[in-house]
């Protein structure tokens, strides 16, 4: 939905805002430090990462398998040890267009390689992959310093009726979604507690807005919803299957 976002964390530092500026995004009010961005890092790509055209909070690529809804078949994910090299020779087979989440479900149901990756969350959920995330509106970019982040994240996406993992509140206009970290032992940040295991390691504020985007993905209408004005919370679901607040986005 392209909201620009602005950092409130507890007991540490205050980030200025960045994004397309028609919202702001508040981390959640436990995490305990800031966000470390790397801007130096942050690169830009002259060609879009989009194309012309039940998990608990740690997913384990290596014990994973889906049924892809385009196709209805099973398919099996590549292994976290793997999956840093099949994410490479992905992006480099797909030069007009890496970003999963922008292919159409025909795009889909012709790449073996796009459903696996699919394949790495379970239902009513997609993989947000960092190295081939991209951000679409007003800021519109790559995920920035992917290596700095998880190698994905889970992110539950709209249905209707509502689940204990994703439920949209009409009245408030209020989107609620779980989030949870794809190989979680190769995560820079899994030493850290709660929220902070992704708020530490995002690469940069304005990734965010990419799991925003994604918990609302396609404004809803798949699910016969509408969420374009929607406000979002975002919550980290954990190994005991707590979830605490990862992020607000009015």
């Amino acid at each position: 939905m392209g909201k620009s976002s602005s950092w409130v964390v507890v007991a540490a530092g205050i980030f200025a805002a960045c994004g397309d500026g028609d919202g702001a995004g508040t981390a959640g009010a436990d995490t305990s430090s800031g966000i470390a961005t790397d801007a130096s890092s942050s690169s830009s790509s002259s060609s879009s990462g989009g194309t012309s055209g039940e998990a608990s909070s740690s997913t384990d690529a290596t014990s994973a398998t889906s049924t892809d809804a385009s196709t209805g078949a099973d398919v099996e994910p590549p292994g976290c040890d793997t999956l840093p090299g099949f994410l490479a020779d992905f992006k480099a087979a797909h030069p007009d267009g890496w970003d999963i989440n922008a292919m159409s479900p025909a795009e889909i149901a012709g790449d073996p390689d796009a459903q696996a990756l699919l394949a790495l969350c379970g239902m009513d959920q997609r993989p947000v992959i960092p190295a081939l995330a991209w951000e679409y509106g007003g800021a519109d970019h790559p995920w920035i310093s992917p290596e700095s982040s998880a190698l994905f994240y889970c992110v539950y996406t709209p249905v209707d009726p509502g689940t204990a993992h994703w439920s949209f509140d009409e009245a408030m206009q209020l989107v609620s979604a779980d989030v949870t970290i794809g190989c979680p032992e190769q995560n820079p940040c899994a030493a850290l507690p709660g929220a902070d295991a992704v708020l530490m390691c995002v690469g940069d504020e304005s990734n965010l807005e990419i799991l925003v985007d994604t918990a609302s993905r396609d404004d809803g209408h798949g699910a016969g919803l509408e969420l374009a004005e929607a406000a979002t919370d975002l919550f980290l679901l954990q190994d005991d299957g707590t979830r605490v607040s990862l992020w607000h986005d009015a």
